[in-house]
């Protein structure tokens, strides 16, 4: 009960004990003065302690029964007739009786409530508990969820970057995944940590930095425009290629758990990077030879269909130089396979310095070259073959200090006065070449 209630309680308890004593003393004087009444009035003591009982004072009961017990004591003493004492003896008697049946019913009802209060608190230890593994699975299941949506959204993040074939693509879709996921933050990559603090710091220790407060952290020139950020870099083939940075006007709005998740997403798009340039390395490697840096023989078999393709819709020629050094055997025999790899790159270049911007140099195997000439008719291209042959029988091909020298033999056909497929025109050309050597090498057939 409230403070407010404790008065009126104190005084309804004050007006019990007030009104058992006042009966009590009622009682005890009416037997005193009439003795011969006291097996009538005497059972009045019975009715006062289940009266005192029922208002639950639990102490007067067993106090007015001691009380009683004395004056029934005195008044069998006094009481004239044997009837009289035996039946004020049955009435004591029965008084205590009565006292021991109401502590009976007051210990089994204390038991009952000290076993309710019992349970109670068993019952509210076990909401406690229960209201405490709630919390608990709460928060284990936002944990989970969130590991779940991290994971969702990584899984997104490797087919969206994954199918992207431009670096500057993947950076621009990185900086839109983050942004995201951090709609509260600025989001953006650098290229290098010159002009700015933050990245700056990355790049030193080329790990994620995460700051939650710049007004607490020592700056190496002026304050700079966040108040929490966040940078890491992006590293491919164990290099930085980029950082990436989040920053926000708010202290403290990044976690490290965030830095992980971002890191997480940096990592991804760096990985995508090293993929494409895996697959630029292939490609070039497909492409171009790699001793010569002319165009590959793949390569030549592709571009020699189109290119026959686009002079057949437009009715214009096209014609094939194919080009084989001299003796390279013997060459390599005399001065070695690096005298020969140097020769082979150096006639690369001589070839390649006779094509103009729309033809086609390319090593067509071992010591074989070829040149695809759109728009040229053979004679053309016979004349343009007589000056590669020339220029390169000028060429003293040093080694060592040792000039070493070398030709070339040159077989020339055309579209579409010699062929009109690609196997056919490559088939004619190598005819022609071996004819030339046939006839006594260092010159051209067309």
């Amino acid at each position: 009960m409230g403070p407010a209630f404790g008065p009126l309680m104190l005084g309804k308890r004050s007006a019990t004990l007030l009104g058992a004593n006042l009966l009590f003393a009622a009682i005890s004087v009416q037997l005193v003065l009439r003795p011969d009444m006291a097996v009538g009035v005497y059972p009045f003591f019975g009715a006062l302690a289940l009266w005192t009982d029922f208002r639950r004072e639990s102490e007067l009961p067993i106090i007015f029964t001691f009380l009683a017990t004395l004056v029934g004591i005195l008044l069998v003493l006094r009481c004239a007739t044997g009837v009289e004492r035996a039946a004020l003896a049955v009435e004591i008697g029965g008084l205590w009786i009565l006292d021991w049946g109401i502590g009976l019913y007051r210990g089994r009802d204390l038991a009952d409530q000290r076993e309710i209060l019992a349970k109670r608190l068993v019952f509210d230890a076990g909401i406690r508990d229960d209201e405490r593994d709630l919390k608990y699975y709460r928060a284990y299941q936002e944990t989970i969820g969130g590991q779940i949506r991290l994971r969702r959204d990584l899984a997104e993040t490797a087919r969206s970057l994954g199918s992207i074939t431009d670096s500057r693509e993947v950076y621009r879709r990185l900086v839109e995944i983050v942004a995201e996921r951090f709609p509260e933050a600025r989001v953006q990559v650098l290229a290098d940590a010159a002009s700015d603090p933050m990245v700056g710091l990355a790049a030193q220790r080329q790990s994620p930095v995460l700051v939650k407060d710049s007004s607490a952290q020592e700056w190496p020139a002026s304050a700079p425009g966040f108040a929490s950020a966040m940078a890491l870099p992006i590293k491919v083939m164990r290099q930085p290629a980029g950082f990436l940075k989040l920053e926000s006007d708010q202290a403290g709005a990044f976690t490290p758990e965030d830095l992980r998740t971002v890191d997480l997403f940096g990592t991804m798009a760096a990985l995508s990077l090293e993929n494409i340039q895996l697959y630029e390395h292939v490609h070039e490697a497909a492409v171009h030879d790699p001793l010569t840096q002319l165009y590959s023989h793949r390569a030549f078999q592709q571009r020699l269909r189109e290119e026959l393709l686009r002079a057949g819709r437009g009715q214009t020629p096209l014609s094939l130089i194919l080009c084989d050094v001299d003796h390279f055997k013997l060459y390599n025999d005399n001065y070695g396979h690096q005298a020969g790899d140097q020769l082979l790159r150096t006639l690369a270049a001589i070839l390649a310095s006779f094509a103009r911007p729309v033809d086609f140099p390319a090593r067509y195997g071992g010591e074989e070259f070829c040149l695809i000439l759109p728009n040229v008719a053979r004679a053309e291209a016979v004349a343009l073959a007589q000056s590669i042959r020339a220029r390169v029988a000028e060429e003293p091909f040093v080694f060592q200090g040792y000039r070493t020298g070398a030709t070339m033999s040159l077989g020339v056909s055309s579209f579409p006065t010699d062929a009109t497929t690609a196997s056919q025109i490559v088939r004619i050309a190598d005819e022609r070449l071996y004819k030339a050597k046939h006839n006594g090498r260092n010159q051209v057939v067309g």
